[in-house]
């Protein structure tokens, strides 16, 4: 049997294939959202940072509603998939703190992101693997839209960043 190519995925990056893949990341506070077609066996993540652009200005896919939406763009615009065709998952958003200074409950905003944009959008939430205290390791199979998400108690911000983790 034939081993599928591995991706890893970091912060502020966006992937979509048509080819069946791995793709692998790792979460603190940060959200990965993983769509699939399930009529295509199409897949793509997205993983971002902060829950919303602060303005128009700021259209990086390190923003959740960024990110969300240029994953859905490769679906539904670029190659022609059906919405209802279309599943959600939902992983990160721990309360994980790199810094004392800077507690905003960013991980449970990432999360609503997510949830709002996906509903708004009308694409079925089938799996949530959110919140918590611990960062999250991450194996999306785009072909069969099947996760693996393990823990990690402890992460840093350079762990986000190491496909070795």
């Amino acid at each position: 049997m034939k081993s599928m190519s591995e991706y890893f995925l970091k912060p502020g990056e966006v992937l979509f294939s048509k080819h069946p893949i791995v793709i692998k990341t790792v979460l603190g506070s940060c959200v990965a959202v993983c769509i699939h077609d399930k009529e295509h066996r199409w897949g793509g993540m997205c993983h971002y940072l902060l829950p919303y652009s602060p303005s128009e200005e700021h259209n990086s896919t390190k923003y959740g509603n960024i990110a969300i939406y240029t994953l859905l763009h490769r679906f539904l615009v670029k190659n022609g998939s059906k919405r209802e065709d279309l599943v959600a998952s939902i992983i990160g958003g721990a309360f994980v703190v790199f810094d004392e200074r800077e507690i905003f409950f960013i991980g449970d905003r990432n999360i609503d992101t997510a949830i709002t944009i996906l509903r708004k959008e009308k694409i079925r939430i089938l799996h949530m693997h959110t919140g918590g205290e611990h960062g999250r390791r991450v194996l999306y199979n785009t072909a069969n839209n099947k996760l693996h998400v393990g823990s990690l108690e402890k992460i840093t911000v350079e762990d986000l960043y190491n496909p070795n983790i």
